[in-house]
């Protein structure tokens, strides 16, 4: 936090703005699956797939090409972890997409399938945090803020 303001630095919040929108729609993305409405769930989940990677080809083609040598973490590091993050969410697709398929003959079921894609979701979820928690600490310090305002675009409101 900026001393006396109670929001994050300047240089952090480019990826906190750009992760807390991510997190909202995959937040609900899940109350969907949490409701039953795996139709819906599948819907939020293709858009925050899509958004997911429009973020990541921007870190990938944008940001991560000025990680500067002698960097917390090296750039291949992000890549791989992107790479990694993309394939859960492949995988996690098609698990929503299989159970909006094949809709639940009775409430037993129903739940059977909530509480398999609850526990399918969380190993993605457990390796974003972890993947913006290392953007939020190192790689939002380590990159100029002009060149993270060109990336993600206007200045981040001030919360």
């Amino acid at each position: 936090m900026e001393r006396g303001t109670g929001q994050a630095p300047a240089h952090e919040r480019y990826f906190e703005r750009e992760h807390e929108q991510l997190d909202a729609q995959l937040h609900a993305h899940l109350l969907d699956v949490v409701g039953g409405d795996f139709s819906s769930a599948l819907q939020r989940l293709r858009e925050w797939r899509a958004a997911l990677a429009r973020h990541i080809e921007i870190e990938n083609t944008q940001l991560l090409p000025h990680v500067p040598e002698g960097a917390r973490w090296a750039a291949r590091v992000y890549r791989v972890e992107h790479d990694r993050i993309e394939l859960l969410a492949d995988e996690y697709l098609d698990k929503v997409r299989a159970a909006a398929a094949r809709p639940a003959q009775d409430e037993r079921t129903r739940r059977a399938a909530i509480l398999a894609l609850v526990d399918g979701a969380h190993a993605l979820r457990h390796v974003l945090e972890h993947h913006h928690e290392r953007e939020h600490t190192a790689l939002a310090h380590e990159l100029p803020l002009p060149l993270q305002q060109a990336a993600w675009g206007a200045e981040p409101s001030r919360r």
